[in-house]
This record gives C-alpha cells, sequence and structure tokens, in this order.
C-alpha cells in the first residue's frame, strides 16, 4: 500500500497527480491541475462507464487502490446525454464518438446510434452534437456489419461466420475453386484467434479482423 504525502492520484487529461488529502473539492483538484482560476474550467469525473461534472464545491473521495480519471474543458457550460440509459455530462458542445467508446467502456464490436435521428449508426470518426434541443440518447448494440481486412484492404461483411470460399472470394473475385488452390491465415479474431481457414471450415469475424489470402495454381 503507498503510504507518503502523495498516497491518493489522479489523473487530469491524462497528466498524472497525487495528493496526501483523502477528500479534494471540485476546485482543489483543479488547482491541482494547474487549471486556474478554477471557474474558467469544467471538470468532469469519469467513472463506472459514466461521465459527470464536478461543481467548485463538490467533494471527490480520492481512493489508495484506485486512480481517478478527470477531464477538464476552459468553458463555462455544462452540456448532457445520455449513454445506454446513463447520465452522462460533458464540458464542449461536441463529443467525440471515440471517447464514449473509451469512456464508457464501450466494446469495439458493439456499433452506437442515435435514438433521436431513427437509431441512425454513428462511426468511430463521428461526433455528437450536445448543443441541441432536448437530450441526446446514445445507445450502443449488436453492429449487423464489421469491417476486416483482406489482404490489406478493408472489407464490410455481415458479422456472422465466413466461409473459407468466402474469404478467399474477397481476396480474389471470380475465384475459379476448380483452377486455383488457396491458402488463408488470420489474426486478431474473437478473444485474440489466429491460425488458418482450410476447405469446409468457416471463422466468426469481428472488427479488424485480419485475412491473408494467397493462391496457387493446381496444376
Amino acid at each position: 500500500m503507498a503510504i507518503g504525502p502523495e498516497k491518493y492520484r489522479f489523473t487530469v487529461d491524462g497528466a498524472p497527480f497525487g495528493t496526501g488529502d483523502k477528500v479534494r473539492d471540485g476546485r482543489q483538484l483543479r488547482e491541482d491541475a494547474g487549471k486556474t482560476p478554477a471557474s474558467d474550467f469544467v471538470l468532469i469525473l469519469i467513472v463506472n462507464g459514466s461521465a459527470r461534472s464536478i461543481g467548485l464545491e463538490d467533494q471527490v473521495k480520492l481512493l489508495e487502490d484506485e486512480v481517478a480519471v478527470f477531464l477538464s474543458f476552459h468553458s463555462d457550460r455544462v452540456f448532457t446525454c445520455t449513454v445506454d440509459e446513463r447520465g452522462w455530462e460533458w464540458g464542449a458542445a461536441s463529443i467525440p464518438v471515440a471517447d464514449i467508446y473509451r469512456y464508457a467502456g464501450i466494446d469495439e464490436d458493439l456499433e452506437l446510434v442515435l435514438d433521436s435521428d431513427s437509431d441512425k449508426t454513428i462511426s468511430n470518426q463521428d461526433q455528437v452534437e450536445l448543443a441541441g434541443n432536448g437530450v441526446e440518447r446514445i445507445r450502443s448494440r449488436e453492429a449487423k456489419t464489421v469491417t476486416i481486412k483482406v489482404n490489406g484492404r478493408p472489407r464490410s461483411v455481415e458479422r456472422r461466420p465466413h466461409s473459407y470460399r468466402e474469404i478467399a472470394a474477397i481476396g480474389y473475385p471470380n475465384p475459379d475453386f476448380d483452377k486455383f488452390n488457396y491458402t488463408i491465415t488470420y489474426l486478431h479474431g474473437v478473444g485474440g484467434a489466429e491460425g488458418d481457414l482450410v476447405e469446409g471450415e468457416s471463422v466468426r469475424v469481428k472488427n479488424r479482423m485480419v485475412f491473408n489470402v494467397r493462391r496457387s495454381d493446381k496444376s
């Protein structure tokens, strides 16, 4: 167990800090991280897959065996949304979808949708705008498609097991199995699986799974 004047640790925007106080208020945490004047900054605590704002007078209890995670924003407003029905607060008018995945602990194989836009799917490169009327509702669900790489090229395919012949045909359109043999290897599969895919077998695909397909003449 850590001892000494800085046994309680936390990060602000990824930078590490420490204190000997088990309880710090929002003003002290901002000042610890050099966010002054404190009233110019919104401070967000990331905990258990949620994000909540810490007011200047709000007290935060720090734990010796955990590193508390905070984000700061040079802002005078807090914006709200929900992520899988959990209330979220943010210090900017938009939030990168990549940050939602990261801080909400959402599995990369799930897709995010906006309830307010007829379940519109949003990609990892998008931003969700939070400054509109009402509270933006974001949900995760199992994706219908995944993106894999075959011979270095990204391909969007259905989320289901794919056979040896299906993968071969992605690597080499019009594969002509009577004339050619195919050697297929894969990496980064479900649960980190890797191996060979041979005739008569199938493999379940996931996002960022990598296939290498090589063709040779049967003659």
